[in-house]
């Protein structure tokens, strides 16, 4: 007759095999993806807090960023505007070449058609 000591350690010893050869159930690798995914999300936690130091960092930050991006357009608004009105400049000169030089065809085949005709 078996002492209770060996019939724990028997007992033990039937259970981890159970949970090794359960059918269908996979458990072991059911617990193994709940602790990869524990770790993921600690992994994820830590990164996400990365980047909103990264994103909030009052000297170099996004945000600094953002404004120091925002001063140097205001900045350089008037150079820009000036340009556009150079620029503007440049389209009126071309439309107006453009039409005398539509013009100046539009006479040369009408004299053309003349000398031909006469």
């Amino acid at each position: 007759m078996a002492t209770q000591k060996q019939v724990l350690e028997s007992l033990c010893v039937e259970i981890a095999k159970l949970k090794k050869d359960i059918p269908n159930g996979n458990i072991l690798k059911i617990e193994q993806s709940i602790n990869e995914m524990h770790q993921n999300q600690r992994e994820m936690k830590k990164d996400m807090k990365t980047m909103q130091k990264r994103l909030f960092n009052p000297d170099d930050g996004l945000i600094v960023e953002t404004n120091r991006n925002t001063e140097f357009r205001v900045m350089c608004e008037p150079e820009r505007q000036q340009l556009i009105d150079q620029f503007k400049g440049v389209l009126r000169w071309k439309k107006v070449i453009e039409w005398g030089i539509g013009i100046i065809f539009v006479a040369v085949v009408g004299g053309l058609i003349s000398m031909l005709i006469s």
